[in-house]
C-alpha cells in the first residue's frame, strides 16, 4: 500500500497514509511511555532478604540504612528465620539472599560471598561470682542458673555438649528466642547467657554486662549466602556490596 506519493519536488500523503498517521502517532506515544518505564528500571525493586534475628538486629539495620540512601526506591523486605529454612527458601526462590549466624553452610548449591567469624561467650553481669574467676572450666558451671536461647540454636546444642561431656546437668532457669529477653534478664543478675558477644558489645561497652573466662572453641559464623542458579541483579549486587562495605568499616 502506498502512503506516499510524491509530485516533483513535494511529497504528501496518500489517503491510506492519513488514515495511517493517527496509528503512528500512538506508537510513537506507546514507545516513549515504554522509555520513561524502564529506562530507570533499576531504580525500583523489591530484595528479600532472609537472617538470623542476630544479624537482623545487630548487623543489618545500619546497612539497610546506608543501602537506602542510595536506593531509595528499592523495597526491603526481611525475614527473620531459622537456620533450616534458610536453604530450602533460597532454592525456591522465596528469598533472594540470606545473612545467616550458624556453622558455616557447605553446600554444593549455595555460594558464600561474605564469612565472618563470630565470638561465641558466655556472659553476665559484673557482680556476679562466676564473672570474679580469672579463669572458668565447664566444671565451674555446675549449678549455676542458666539463660538459654531456643533448643534448636546451634551454639547452645555446642555448650550443651560441653555440659554433657562434663556429666553436668543445665540448671536452666529461662528458655527464649529473644534475644532481648534474655540480656534483660541476665541484667537483673538471674544467671549466665551463651551468646554472640556481637549480641552484647554495647552492654559490654557500657559494663553492664561481662564475658566470663570460659574459652569456647564453636565454629561459628556469620555468612551472606545465596543460591548458585540465582539471578544478580544491580540492586542485589549493589546491596552485598553495602554489606561487604559495611563489615570493613567495622
Amino acid at each position: 500500500m502506498r502512503l506516499f506519493e510524491r509530485i516533483g519536488k513535494n511529497i504528501s500523503l496518500t489517503s491510506e497514509g492519513e488514515e495511517l498517521i493517527v496509528y503512528a502517532r500512538q506508537i510513537l506515544n506507546l514507545s516513549n511511555d515504554l522509555k520513561k518505564k524502564f529506562i530507570n528500571k533499576n531504580d525500583y525493586g523489591r530484595i528479600t532478604i532472609g537472617a538470623s534475628e542476630s544479624v537482623c538486629i545487630y548487623r543489618l539495620p545500619e546497612i539497610i540504612k546506608a543501602y537506602q540512601i542510595e536506593h531509595p526506591y528499592v523495597e526491603l523486605y526481611l525475614n527473620v528465620l531459622d537456620t533450616a529454612d534458610f536453604i530450602p527458601l533460597l532454592t525456591n526462590n522465596t528469598i533472594d539472599i540470606a545473612f545467616t549466624l550458624d556453622v558455616p553452610v557447605r553446600n554444593p548449591s549455595i555460594i558464600t560471598e561474605l564469612q565472618i567469624e563470630e565470638t561465641i561467650c558466655a556472659f553476665s553481669i559484673p557482680e556476679y561470682p562466676l564473672a570474679k574467676n580469672p579463669k572458668v572450666t565447664i566444671e565451674d558451671f555446675s549449678n549455676i542458673p542458666l539463660i538459654f536461647t531456643g533448643k534448636e540454636c546451634c551454639y547452645r546444642k555446642m555448650f550443651e555438649k560441653d555440659l554433657l561431656e562434663a556429666s553436668i546437668t543445665p540448671q536452666i532457669v529461662l528458655e527464649t528466642s529473644s534475644l532481648q529477653v534474655i540480656k534483660q534478664t541476665v541484667l537483673s543478675g538471674l544467671g549466665v547467657c551463651v551468646l554472640p558477644q556481637l549480641a552484647v558489645q554495647k552492654e559490654l561497652d557500657n559494663n553492664e554486662l561481662v564475658k566470663i573466662n570460659y574459652v569456647t572453641n564453636y565454629k561459628i559464623a556469620s555468612q551472606l549466602i545465596y543460591h548458585r542458579d540465582k539471578w544478580i541483579s544491580k540492586n542485589l549486587k549493589d546491596f552485598i556490596a553495602a554489606v561487604k562495605t559495611h563489615i570493613m568499616k567495622q
